[in-house]
């Protein structure tokens, strides 16, 4: 409960603003929601983009040019004080904004739900995510440094809003409250201490976790209140928060030009993080959720706490823990802890008033920091993707280092990049039979194969289309160790050479018979000088073996477009020139279909088999048939290699 206030200091809104998140959309979830173990409530990168929404207006010209606005909040709006803050905005007109922008985040979630968007998160991978959240992080931190120090600071916006606010904080640091410092030391301290050491470590021995988020606050609270801190160290203070909920209004919608992108983007990560966690609790709790009815409850949820001075809503991390933890199996355990919030917003908020920001921001510290250690996470990931590296340290640096709405943007751009670069550079791979075993697979991963010595098997695990398919082609012939236009070069030079020597040959036997035509018996005669070359005999000149089928495996071709299924034929002819014949195996259904509109069915049917293991045993019968290498006969026509193991 602590952390919703926490969260609202995050949106730049009276701590009280996150009580009321925390109550008014979960009585419309219970009934919309899918998910049974999902708190409703406030989320640390929700209240971020939500207070960088609010930075575009903090100036003095801003709040002026609100004024007419600010004249309709100040009659709707019975929240908070009307005081104007420092930026020059008062909490009304902030207020009126986080309404209006809460209504259009829902209003945006309900089309999407409608339309049935429920896959967009799926394009989102885990890198990416962890890289925008780790960035999130690092923004929320420094965030809460001016409260944790004590400091004064204009708020910051735009790109490199966390160098622009460390730049603020060093060169006031000479300002620094001690007393704010000291506080938020020992709360971070004790935080992390029950969390990470007592929570955690003895999580299945303890019936629920220790609420040392409360009791910190409590005791914060109580120390601030007898020791006077704020008169006596002037240490800032939540100050008064009102008792009742606040009066029903209408949004006024005023700047919405100023955020619109926000809008999108806050819609898109709400949803992402809620429904990310929802669909975990629901596998761990073997049940399943639905997507689109996800957006349609958030959205629902969202335009009706908009009316009720709320910001957009997320689902809380540890608030679904404790929730699960605690034995909850259905939302009705979201309404017992919405009924908690709300006797904290009727009776007991006011007994908060003397609560020091710093506490608070002391509790969003300790809780990030699950999101900041996502860091040394790096190396596991170095280890298992080099792509998904470089999207992580991507999203995280242009997160942290120029903006949240540029990081998710590029993040998911290079993303994109990536799995276009993958397909693109992707190689194909010689197989080999394992064993006695009909499978072919990669030779160095298996200590015992068998390959054939005129017959190449080659594997390729990505479609085969515009971008990569000038690589193929280059791919199976480094694979199969002939490059057809250069072998038909070799021939047509040796063919000329045997051409020319032939000539001068017979140019050498006419002399001599003229020559010599009374003596008949020094006749030179020539039958069989130099013959033209076959490409099958100049193999052993170039080549170690002589080779006489290419067998490609298709089984991991996604998909093949008009430029792929031309790279085939012309790989098939251009073989099929040097007497080398290419077929096909493994061709799923979805290639068969794309194929035979492309007419490369009806001209190569005979070249496409079911299996690599009929495709190479056809193969066998055809060399031991046609005789293609003269040593045929004498050789071994499967040869076992050993390979070292590479694991």
């Amino acid at each position: 409960m602590m952390r919703r206030m926490a969260y609202a200091m995050l949106a730049e809104l009276p701590p009280v603003v996150g009580l009321y998140v925390s109550f008014f959309p979960v009585l419309i979830y219970f009934f919309f929601g899918t998910s049974r173990h999902c708190a409703i409530g406030t989320a640390a990168v929700v209240g971020l983009l939500v207070g960088s929404v609010m930075a575009r207006f903090y100036t003095v010209a801003a709040a002026v040019a609100g004024g007419p606005a600010n004249a309709t909040l100040d009659a709707n709006v019975t929240v908070v004080n009307t005081a104007v803050s420092s930026t020059g905005v008062t909490d009304e007109f902030k207020i009126g904004i986080a309404m209006s922008l809460t209504f259009l985040v829902g209003f945006v979630q309900i089309i999407m739900g409608v339309c049935r968007l429920g896959f967009v998160t799926t394009y989102m991978s885990d890198p990416l995510i962890a890289g925008f959240t780790s960035g999130v992080a690092i923004h929320v931190g420094t965030s809460q440094i001016k409260h944790l120090l004590g400091l004064k600071l204009p708020r910051t916006d735009g790109n490199f809003q966390v160098i622009n606010t460390w730049k603020y904080i060093f060169l006031n640091i000479h300002n620094t409250n001690h007393v704010p410092v000291i506080i938020s030391a020992i709360c971070i301290v004790v935080l992390y201490l029950v969390k990470a050491q007592v929570n955690e470590r003895f999580k299945k021995k303890l019936p629920v976790p220790i609420p040392i988020e409360i009791v910190v606050v409590v005791l914060g609270t109580v120390a601030s209140h007898f020791g006077k801190f704020n008169e006596k160290y002037n240490v800032v203070i939540v100050g008064k928060i009102p008792s009742g909920f606040p009066v029903p209004s209408v949004p006024t919608f005023h700047g919405v030009d100023v955020y619109f992108t926000e809008i999108i983007v806050i819609a898109i990560i709400s949803f992402a993080q809620s429904v990310s966690l929802a669909a975990i609790m629901a596998k761990r709790n073997q049940y399943t959720i639905n997507s689109n009815q996800e957006l349609i409850a958030y959205g629902i949820s969202n335009v009706f706490a908009s009316f009720f001075s709320c910001f957009p809503l997320a689902a809380s991390v540890s608030g679904s823990s404790v929730q699960e933890s605690a034995g909850g199996k259905t939302q009705v355990a979201s309404l017992f802890s919405a009924a908690l919030v709300m006797i904290v917003i009727l009776v007991l908020g006011q007994l908060f008033t003397n609560l020091p920001n710093c506490v608070l921001s002391a509790i969003i510290v300790v809780a990030i920091r699950g999101l900041v250690l996502q860091l040394l996470e790096l190396p596991k990931v170095w280890k298992t993707s080099k792509y998904d590296l470089f999207i992580w340290v991507v999203t995280f640096l242009i997160t942290t280092l120029v903006h949240v709405d540029m990081g998710l943007l590029i993040g998911n751009v290079f993303s994109f990049f990536t799995v276009v670069l993958r397909t693109q550079v992707g190689k194909p791979v010689h197989l080999a039979k394992v064993s006695d075993e009909k499978l072919y697979r990669d030779p160095k991963y298996y200590i015992r194969t068998m390959v054939h010595n005129t017959i190449k098997v080659i594997g390729y695990h990505f479609p085969i289309y515009y971008a990569n398919g000038e690589l193929f082609t280059s791919e199976v012939y480094r694979l199969a160790s002939i490059k057809p236009e250069a072998l038909k070069k070799h021939i047509r030079r040796s063919n000329m050479a045997s051409s020319s020597s032939l000539s001068s040959m017979n140019s050498v036997k006419t002399n001599v018979s003229t020559a010599s035509t009374d003596r008949p018996e020094s006749v030179i005669e020539v039958d069989h000088a130099f013959p033209v070359v076959d490409p099958q005999n100049i193999y052993p000149m170039v080549f170690k073996y002589p080779l006489s089928h290419i067998i490609l495996d298709l089984s991991g071709v996604s998909f093949v477009d008009t430029v792929g299924c031309k790279v085939i034929k012309n790989i098939i002819s251009e073989y099929a020139a040097v007497d080398v014949k290419v077929w096909m195996a493994n061709v799923s259904d979805d290639i068969w279909n794309i194929f035979e509109e492309l007419e490369i069915v009806p001209a190569y049917k005979d070249s496409i088999f079911l299996t690599i293991d009929d495709a190479v045993k056809a193969a066998c019968e055809e060399v031991e048939n046609h005789n293609v290498n003269d040593k045929l006969d004498e050789a071994k026509t499967i040869s076992e290699k050993i390979y070292d193991v590479r694991l």
